[in-house]
């Protein structure tokens, strides 16, 4: 018994100092947000309106929806992506290397795990924001009805949580700045192109078909696509494991990978 409630006051500790990294994030976003709400939430209603009204008008339907209607979940998805992955490299790197923010963080009782944790969380917040916007223009245009997209938010958390994972993963072993350039271009633009946001999956060639499913954010956009359709069924529950088995892959991989690096 007492050994439980050990563990219980640990993981109550490390809850509340990983929020104090959270709300330092914060604080400091604050005094700079209208930039950042200009990439984080402009950016993906201007992919909106220009592929949505644009090349909408030369695709009458796509599996029974309009063009816009079809878009609106994976612009969800990948906003949310894009704005958990620039604030955990860019914003990350600059905290951790050139600002030493980390270094003096650790002058306190918050610790490396903790660190990590406020990080993500924030980045996970960010990207929140971002697909939530999106996801609220698509509900007041009508582009998304079904009752069951009021689950979307706890996707969009998910994947926020599982991409500020993942690039976080990738500014603990990034030399510099410029590191994150192969990181957008392979990786991040690449399941933005392929992962079914503008088109089905199903046109792509087979063997490119075979390498959407190592893509996370393949999985985000077929769960909302679903959820905005109202199309309930066994794929949801199983794609959600998925995510969920990346976001733990990603998140103990960080810590360990932060931890040594900070270390060194």
């Amino acid at each position: 018994m007492k050994s439980l409630n050990k563990i219980k006051e640990i993981n109550a500790d490390l809850s509340l100092r990983s929020f104090t990294v959270f709300y330092r994030n914060f604080l400091v976003w604050l005094k700079y947000y209208k930039p950042g709400v200009i990439g984080d939430i402009l950016e993906p209603l201007l992919y909106l309106a220009a592929l949505g009204f644009g090349v909408g008008k030369f695709i009458h339907r796509i599996d029974g929806m309009s063009y816009v209607e079809y878009i609106v979940p994976g612009i969800i998805a990948s906003s949310s992506m894009y704005a958990a992955a620039f604030e955990s490299t860019f914003g990350a790197y600059t905290r951790m290397v050139t600002a030493g923010i980390y270094e003096a963080i650790l002058l306190t009782p918050v610790g490396i795990e903790d660190i990590v944790s406020g990080e993500i969380l924030w980045g996970t917040a960010k990207a929140f924001m971002s697909g939530a916007t999106v996801l609220i223009i698509g509900a007041v245009f009508g582009w998304i009805s079904s009752p069951y997209a009021l689950l979307i938010p706890i996707i969009i958390l998910l994947n926020g949580f599982l991409f500020a994972s993942l690039s976080l993963l990738i500014t603990s072993f990034s030399p510099s700045y410029d590191f994150f350039s192969y990181y957008f271009t392979i990786a991040i633009s690449t399941m933005f192109l392929f992962s079914g946001v503008f088109y089905p999956v199903s046109s792509l060639p087979r063997f490119i078909g075979y390498f959407v499913y190592i893509m996370p954010l393949y999985y985000t956009v077929s769960i909302i696509r679903m959820l905005s359709e109202g199309d309930i069924g066994i794929l949801i529950p199983i794609y959600s494991i998925i995510i969920i088995l990346f976001i733990l892959i990603f998140f103990y991989a960080s810590v360990i990978s932060i931890r040594k690096r900070i270390i060194k």
